[in-house]
Order: structure tokens, then sequence, then C-alpha cells
């Protein structure tokens, strides 16, 4: 089970976003091009111990069935977003998501799609609470 209070550092979330990109999952070379355009040994690497890590807290998985290792991420970008920020709302607003939200609005200039976004999931929290 992921942790979602282990911190996971910015090279490790660069790594993270390429296995994202490619839900079928990745070979340790091709994580290093994506992210250095790239491949040397140092680099693969250091991209191999960012992944040892990330498997150890639960965020990466390994199969080891063919020739060259594919590493998946274990849970979708939204939802690793979603926990941490359910975090930061329990660690700065006593778990409250609406200062969180509104101190982020307030910080953003949002596009009409955005915006467009936010009201229809209003709309379905407010249908919801109107079902019995």
């Amino acid at each position: 089970m992921v942790n979602p209070y282990d911190d996971v550092t910015d090279a490790e979330l660069s790594v993270l976003e390429v296995l994202w990109e490619r839900p079928d999952g990745a070979p340790v070379r091709e994580i290093v091009i994506a992210i250095y355009g790239r491949h040397e040994h140092s680099l693969h690497g250091g991209v191999k111990s960012f992944l040892d890590r990330l498997m150890e807290k639960g965020y990466v998985e390994v199969d080891k069935s063919g020739f060259a290792h594919q590493f998946r991420a274990t849970m979708a970008r939204q939802e690793f977003v979603g926990r941490h920020l359910k975090r930061l709302a329990e660690s700065h607003f006593g778990g409250s998501l609406a200062p969180l939200m509104l101190s982020l609005l307030d910080q953003t200039k949002l596009s009409r799609r955005d915006r467009a976004a936010i009201e229809k999931v209003i709309e379905k929290i407010s249908d919801e609470e109107q079902k019995p």
C-alpha cells in the first residue's frame, strides 16, 4: 500500500512523469532518454536508484519477465496529486479542502475551460447531495 506521507523528490517526480506518459511501462534506458535526451551509464545508474526508491515507497512496480525490465507507476497522476493535496489540507488547513482550494484559486488566473470544469464538479456535487 502506498503511504501518501512519503515524500517524493523532484528527481523521483521526473521519473513518475515519464511513467505516467507510458502506462504500459518503460525500461530504464527509455526513462533516461526521456528525462535527459541521451543515455549514459552514470545517468542510467541514477535513474535506476530513483526507481528503486520509488519502488520502496510503493509508487513504482517492475515486471521482470522480459529481457529489459518494465517499470510502471502504481497509481495514476490524478490519484497521486489528490493524495498530496489531501495531505496539504490536513497539515495546513485542519483537513478542510475549502481553504486550500480558495488559496489556490486566489493565486491562479483560471481559463474559461478551467472555470467550466470547476463549475461542472460543483454541479455534480450539488446534484449528489440532493439525491435521497
